[in-house]
């Protein structure tokens, strides 16, 4: 038999596309993955897989061989990586055993141990690697991975899934992997390309471009080629879709193109829906297999993404999902109302009421979408929804809707949970007096949510008493009502009656059954308690929110009150993770209220860069709408600290003296004021100012104290210090009040440290603060060593002692030593927590 030769061109590196768009970011991630045996590149068609190796491997110092698999390359899959492997170079050609001269467990054997023997380590690119199908080459590979030792680096390429299931070497930490988030184009990535293409777009549509592809290199690359013929570049980013030609015809050839028909159908009916899972694939289609289907587009790399990392739910890509509904509304336009009518049927089963009317509406079901408001509006017009991806408005005739308010009143919102502002309003004006004068109660409860997340308080008292008034919904109506007010009084500070409104709120949505309402109440008196300095009750309060709470925008006002908490507590970390988590999809005083809180986490040095970022994100954010006179002077307040943190004083002083002589003093502006004439250096005024700030909110009568306390310190008003510190510590204590002294820096801590010479009844809490406050100091205790460094960023990674040793040819008890000397130069105690502060240290 004629025996079949090696393709040369399976072993070339691919040349690189015109417009290469380099990206270091990446060549770092798969330089640092060389201290792995394993690095795993796993993503979709289309993300540049290939595109990123080739360019790396030409870029880096480690010979690297390549082999591009194809369909059948099983059983020759061991003479090819041999030949790859060879053509990397680094060794003799003859080096390297052959699979042909041994039986397969002796040849890997051989082969495991010629390469432990190469002087320098070699690496291999596996590209397409999914096209492998013989599990015995995947067991092969993960054997070489363990007994070739540090010689041999391979780089897996596949698509789709989880990747191969790697499990051992995973577990070991020896894995390296990027996937198709990391792979996706940034902005300024994007930037690059178009310019590349020879394009050159205003920001706002290289950033709309951005979104709509979600970063998927081929698509912009394709778009981008599609917009240089293109007469009007600007109009094609406004309608580019899914459905156009390029686009459509590489979801055809590269998704579409390999599957059968039950893959095929799944994928089909599942495009009506934001988010599919098994049991909801089956209830569309009336197949059983829906898990497993799902499961294999997974697998297989159909631009599926698991949702909250679990296999049980799945979104598709946003371009693909518009190429699904057209080639659903073109193969089979009259099942798209049936699908989404069995859609609103299993949403509806499961309590999902939202889900279930916008799908109710989609199916022209005018019927069931007026059952599901009339059964369910307490809790509709509570829900949050995270925007959608697509949206589509049903319309039904105005005719239709002139006959049935309560059709127009489903439409309005339905609208408003798709964050459509005037679409609400539309539907409104429709559904005309008729709703009015009947007293509905319903269309009270939309315009009331309307307007608390409009931020119109007036509004929102003005509703909320006519619902109370009606009591013919009762306890739903009544919760409702209540969240409205205890809101309302939160946007203007009245935080002890916003405290009882939602307390009162809350019982009536436990009688009630109503989940959504108790994680309103719940996550807005989390909120009140934080700003109240509640900060033990506020944490609890808004992690119970959180187990009502069932889409992320749900979450915005919960996470807000841990910030606050965590802020308040001195953890700055868990603070910023909070306040990042926040979000605020229309809700005017929630996002006021997290700019608010952003700035008070930025301090001087670390974070000044982002300060003016941050203020012109925290203007936009007091637009549009009548602030309240609390809101304002929070934030005016928080400014005014910020830019006398950063030596603004007379900046500081002027806006707070415009926003008194505008609305009148009040504790926020006092405290602020104080903080600048002790920084300007005028102590008597300073002490006076905070002395007579009005008492109110915890936080910022600790804030006046302190500074009043370091305002006298300055002046050597000994007693005057020792007495108020005193007092301060005895409020700050209980809720364990830490932020406000961290925040002061060295002052603070001076004269914490003098206050424990003199006697304090809070002994064990001024000791803690001191100990924070030493772990916040900036930079090591002393410099580090350049062979300190060296081994500092060693210590990033999963290798051992022993081998950073033999990575750095040193003795194991040099390394130890060098480890010590890191942890008593960073006063850290363990490996994480110098990497830590290194990095905090701008060290790393």
């Amino acid at each position: 038999m004629t025996e079949v030769p090696l393709l040369g061109s399976k072993l070339e590196v691919p040349a690189p596309p015109p417009g290469l768009v380099e990206r270091p970011r990446l060549g770092r991630v798969l330089d640092t993955g060389l201290q792995h045996p394993l690095t795993l590149v796993n993503a979709p068609p289309g993300w540049g897989k290939s595109v990123l190796l080739s360019w790396w491997t030409r870029a880096t110092d480690l010979p690297v061989g390549w082999l591009g698999v194809e369909d059948g390359d099983d059983p020759r899959f061991w003479s090819y990586l041999r030949a790859a492997l060879n053509s990397a170079g680094g060794h003799a050609s003859d080096a390297l055993p052959s699979p042909d001269e041994a039986p397969h467990e002796v040849f890997l054997a051989r082969l495991a141990a010629a390469l432990a023997d190469l002087r320098e380590p070699v690496g291999v690119v596996l590209d397409d690697f999914h096209r492998i199908r013989d599990p015995r080459v995947l067991k092969g590979l993960e054997y070489l991975a363990q007994h070739a030792g540090r010689a041999l680096r391979m780089i897996i390429v596949t698509r789709g899934g989880p990747g191969p299931p790697l499990a051992r070497l995973r577990l070991a930490g020896a894995v390296t992997a990027l996937e198709a988030a990391e792979l996706s184009f940034t902005m300024s990535e994007t930037v690059e390309l178009l310019a590349a293409l020879g394009l050159e777009l205003p920001g706002r549509y290289t950033r709309l471009l951005h979104q709509r592809t979600e970063g998927w290199p081929a698509g912009l690359r394709l778009a981008g080629l599609s917009m240089r013929g293109h007469c009007d570049p600007l109009r094609f980013v406004d309608g580019l879709t899914g459905d156009h030609e390029t686009i459509a015809g590489y979801f055809t050839s590269e998704v579409l193109g390999g599957l059968d028909g039950g893959h095929l159908e799944v994928l089909l009916c599942g495009s009506v829906l934001e988010q599919l899972t098994g049991s909801l694939a089956d209830a569309l289609t009336g197949r059983s297999d829906g898990e497993r289907i799902l499961a294999e587009l997974w697998d297989a790399g159909a631009f599926l993404d698991s949702v909250g990392g679990r296999r049980s739910s799945y979104r598709c890509h946003r371009l693909l999902g518009e190429f699904l509904r057209r080639e659903l509304t073109r193969r089979a336009p009259r099942r798209v109302p049936d699908l989404h009518r069995r859609a609103a049927a299993w949403y509806a089963a499961r309590g999902s009421s939202p889900d279930a009317l916008q799908h109710a509406l989609l199916s022209l079901d005018w019927r069931m979408a007026t059952d599901l408001l009339a059964d369910h509006w307490p809790d509709l017009v509570l829900s949050d929804s995270d925007p959608p991806l697509w949206a589509s408005d049903p319309a039904p005739p105005e005719a239709a809707l002139r006959d049935n308010p309560d059709l127009a009143l489903a439409c309005a919102l339905n609208q408003q949970l798709l964050g459509d502002r005037r679409g609400t309003d539309r539907y409104l004006r429709l559904a005309g007096d008729h709703a009015a004068e009947a007293g509905d109660d319903k269309a009270t409860a939309i315009r009331l949510t309307r307007s608390v997340t409009a931020g119109d308080v007036a509004a929102t008292f003005s509703q909320a008493s006519r619902l109370l008034a009606h009591r013919e919904d009762g306890e739903g109506a009544r919760s409702v009502a209540l969240s409205a007010l205890g809101t309302a009084r939160l946007a203007t500070g009245d935080l002890r009656t916003a405290e009882r409104a939602l307390h009162d709120g809350l019982a009536a949505a436990e009688r009630a059954g109503l989940d959504r309402a108790r994680a309103v109440c719940l996550s807005r008196l989390a909120v009140a308690r934080a700003l109240l300095g509640e900060l033990h009750l506020a944490g609890q309060t808004a992690q119970d929110s959180l187990g009502f709470a069932r889409t992320p925008a749900a979450c915005g006002y919960a996470h807000l009150a841990l910030a606050i908490t965590h802020h308040e507590w001195g953890d700055g970390n868990e603070a910023a993770r909070y306040l990042d988590l926040a979000e605020s999809p229309g809700d005017r005083l929630l996002a006021a209220l997290i700019s608010i809180v952003r700035l008070w986490s930025l301090q001087v040095g670390e974070h000044r860069s982002r300060a003016d970022e941050v203020l012109r994100e925290a203007h936009h954010e007091l637009t549009g709408w009548t602030v309240p006179t609390y809101i304002a002077h929070r934030f005016t307040a928080a400014e005014a600290a910020l830019r006398t943190s950063f030596g603004d004083t007379g900046t500081a002083a002027r806006l707070l003296a415009d926003q008194a002589g505008a609305s009148g003093c009040s504790a926020p502006l006092s405290v602020a004021l104080a903080r600048i004439q002790l920084r300007d250096g005028d102590l008597d005024a300073a002490i006076l100012t905070a002395a007579g700030a009005p008492n109110g909110e915890l936080g910022l009568s600790l804030e006046a104290r302190l500074l009043e306390a370091l305002a006298a310190d300055r002046l050597g008003h000994d007693r005057h210090v020792s007495t108020t510190l005193e007092k301060t510590l005895q409020l700050a204590d209980h809720e364990r009040f830490r932020g406000v002294f961290l925040r002061e820096g060295p002052a603070a801590r001076r004269l914490l440290s003098a206050h424990l010479d003199s006697g304090t009844a809070c002994w064990p809490f001024v000791m803690e603060i001191v100990g924070c406050a030493a772990e916040r100091t900036d930079g090591p205790a002393a410099p580090l060593t350049e062979r300190e460094l060296t081994v500092l960023r060693y210590l990033q990674s999963v290798l051992t002692t022993e081998e950073i040793a033999a990575e750095l040819h040193l003795s194991v008890n040099t390394v130890k030593t060098h480890t010590r000397h890191i942890y008593r130069k960073l006063t850290a105690s363990r490996r994480r927590e110098a990497v830590r502060k290194a990095r905090e240290a701008q060290l790393l």
